[in-house]
């Protein structure tokens, strides 16, 4: 039964390492977010292959129970990732609010060298209506 389980905590932790790397070749992942699942697979694939290496550390470290271990390693892995991905949505957070400052400082832009008629003096385009982001309806 134990080498069962091995054999398919192996199996599993294979094929999501697979399924990590066909995400990023197909480039829906960022190689640098798949470098920690890749590790966190790797790992498990360590434990499933050596199942005495967990008794190993956790004798090194004190822990009478080797799989309270394993959880405790499993939550400190966790709350790595959820730092590391907090620190990504913080970064592009801001590099969002920096784009839609740019987009609005480029909007006043325009608006000043077309004026508040939306349109040059002599074009033609006195009369078209606008939509609430200033763009000429293609209605007309």
């Amino acid at each position: 039964m134990i080498a069962y389980a091995l054999v398919l905590s192996f199996a599993i932790s294979f094929g999501f390492a697979a399924v990590v790397v066909r995400h990023v070749r197909r480039k829906r992942m960022n190689e640098r977010h798949a470098l920690l699942w890749l590790g966190l697979s790797t790992l498990v694939m360590l434990l499933s292959l050596f199942p005495r290496l967990l008794d190993r550390v956790a004798r090194l470290l004190n822990v009478t129970y080797a799989p309270s271990l394993l959880y405790m390693l499993a939550i400190l892995g966790m709350l790595f990732l959820l730092l590391h991905m907090t620190l990504a949505v913080s970064k592009l957070t801001e590099r969002s609010n920096r784009l839609a400052q740019l987009v609005a400082i480029q909007e006043e832009k325009l608006r000043r060298l077309y004026g508040e008629t939306g349109s040059r003096a002599g074009d033609g385009t006195e009369n078209r209506s606008r939509d609430e982001f200033g763009n000429r309806s293609l209605h007309e």
